[in-house]
């Protein structure tokens, strides 16, 4: 899980996440559902919010579980020797990416197919949680960006009935790339917040990309901690209201 520069956002959160895998392989919990109920108490008392936009869904925390399977796949390699433990608590993430891959890797029709076979359909939240767990990687230094960028732009391709979630998805990121530069110290201005911002909207390519400051200040502030007073300095005074993002 490799460093990005500036200060480390994600260093307490994936310290406790590894420490949750040590709680996971020793005191395994019954059930998915207790599993998340250990990673919201863990959450509450280390102070930290889940990976999220705006919304706080019911099933956030089983969303959630999604940092959970990406430290232990991809930044500390269990998925081999616990593979039991993965296929227990961990299969609704392993069918994501399943089918992501599917959507990135095989022809529009053969992905429609093994969606199709996989999952009846594909609907708004499944599909945002299929974007999760790559978006997970993404940020924790474990999958290229333009890997996550190309799967967001392979969806509607395929699934064109899913272009406004895409849109809504992409927003989503690009605020929150911009949040986690300001906590990083990485953007201290509004010109540098805004060729940031543009930057990123150009970059994925898909149009109606670019989030308004309400929605950045949003997760600066909730996900990240940053003191308003910063956010005053470097976001717009009278951002204007942003859609419902799909995160």
């Amino acid at each position: 899980m490799r460093e990005k520069g500036g200060r480390n956002p994600y260093r307490r959160r994936i310290e406790l996440l590894i420490s949750l895998w040590d709680n996971l392989i020793s005191r395994p919990p019954g059930s998915r559902e207790e599993l998340a109920e250990m990673l919201r108490d863990a959450y509450d008392k280390a102070r930290l919010e889940p990976l999220r936009g705006k919304a706080k869904p019911p099933d956030l925390y089983d969303k959630e579980l999604a940092s959970l399977y990406v430290v232990g796949k991809y930044g500390l390699g269990l998925h081999e020797e616990y593979a039991e433990i993965f296929d227990k608590y961990f299969y609704k993430e392993e069918l994501y990416e399943e089918l992501g891959d599917s959507i990135l890797e095989s022809r529009e029709e053969d992905a429609k197919r093994i969606v199709e076979e996989k999952l009846g359909g594909l609907d708004q939240n499944t599909l945002a949680r299929m974007l999760r767990v790559y978006f997970t990687r993404q940020i924790f230094g474990l999958l290229g960006e333009d890997e996550f960028l190309s799967l967001l732009r392979r969806i509607p391709q395929v699934f064109p009935e899913h272009a406004e979630t895409v849109k809504k998805y992409s927003r989503f990121y690009v605020a929150f790339r911009v949040a986690e530069a300001i906590a990083r110290g990485q953007v201290r201005s509004r010109t540098s917040k805004e060729a940031l911002k543009q930057a990123l909207s150009v970059k994925i390519g898909v149009d109606k990309s670019t989030p308004d400051d309400e929605y950045i200040a949003s997760i600066a502030r909730d996900v990240f901690r940053v003191p308003g007073r910063l956010l005053g300095q470097v976001l717009s005074a009278k951002p204007r209201r942003q859609a419902r993002e799909a995160s």
